[in-house]
């Protein structure tokens, strides 16, 4: 075990533990200096982010999209902190702490008896997807998660998000295993706005076509599961209301190639939707046109 990743899951732990002394919504308040502190004293990323936004919002006026990208800071303190008291959550919190809307739609994509993917984002606090869905839905989520670098870490953050009865499973795991829990009718949880391999289906994101992952269009065709859109909103009080809402998929045509494109486009339009009506909410330091410049444009 190497000296860094003991060193790293001490102060991991002492912060976890710290946190969750505190109520609940008070663990927000803490988030949001943290993030404050990176954006303004480390100015990590700052220059990514400020970037990504100008060229996302043209429009818009420098000192606002400051305040975006400051807000977006926070937003990621915030989460990162709420998370870190996951292990205090049980269903009883997460009921009084998000509210679900189109509730209905969720439910008849279950019943269909296929499996679901739900569809999420970099956004909000996107932790809670997992526990949002089981708690409103009743059914567990397998999620599909990134494997952190440090593997104690990696461990006791995956035994968080199971803590309510979801599982995970690794990012490069089999595709047999992810077929296999759609077609026992699962529930399949995927972040698909990050950067994808440069070869990937090109999607126009923010007036840019950019590499996009194909998985949950492919999930969905080769299983019949229908994709179900899962966001997260913070609200002004520090709840958070579970937005849902279903990609249209019956009326696509044309060859299985075309019809993936066309399912990615559509699930793409979906999340930049909620990106735009809450643009504070989402990762911005985020490098996801970083392939851009070197991809000739097309349309999706």
């Amino acid at each position: 075990m190497k000296l860094k990743h003991l060193f790293e899951i001490l102060i991991f732990r002492c912060a976890a533990l710290v946190l969750q002394r505190l109520p609940f919504r008070a663990v927000g308040t803490v988030g949001g200096f943290l993030g404050e502190f990176v954006f303004s004293v480390l100015r990590y990323r700052q220059d990514v982010t400020m970037t990504n936004l100008r060229k996302a919002f043209p429009e818009k006026h420098e000192s606002e999209l400051r305040t975006i990208a400051r807000n977006s800071f926070r937003n990621v303190g915030i989460s990162l902190c709420e998370f870190m008291c996951f292990p205090k959550l049980n269903i009883e919190a997460m009921k009084s702490l998000c509210t679900m809307d189109n509730s209905e739609v969720l439910m008849r994509a279950i019943a269909k008896g296929h499996g679901v993917i739900v569809l999420t984002a970099h956004f909000g606090n996107w932790e809670l997807v997992g526990p949002a869905v089981l708690t409103h839905a009743g059914v567990p989520m397998l999620m599909i998660v990134k494997t952190q670098s440090n593997p104690i870490v990696d461990k006791v953050i995956n035994s968080w998000r199971t803590k309510l009865g979801n599982t995970v499973i690794p990012m490069e795991s089999s595709l047999r295993e992810v077929v296999r829990a759609l077609q026992d009718g699962g529930i399949l949880g995927i972040a698909a706005d990050q950067t994808s391999p440069s070869d990937s289906v090109l999607i126009k994101f923010f007036g840019r076509n950019v590499p996009t992952f194909e998985g949950p269009a492919r999930f969905s065709l080769m299983s019949g599961a229908p994709i179900v859109g899962v966001f997260v909103i913070r609200q002004h009080d520090g709840s958070y209301l579970v937005h849902v809402e279903e990609v249209a998929s019956n009326d696509i045509q044309g060859s299985r190639e075309e019809q993936v494109s066309v399912l990615t486009e559509r699930h793409v339009r979906m999340t930049e939707s909620v990106i735009r009506n809450h643009p504070d909410q989402w990762m911005w330091m985020h490098k996801r046109w970083k392939h851009v410049d070197n991809q000739p444009e097309r349309t999706s």
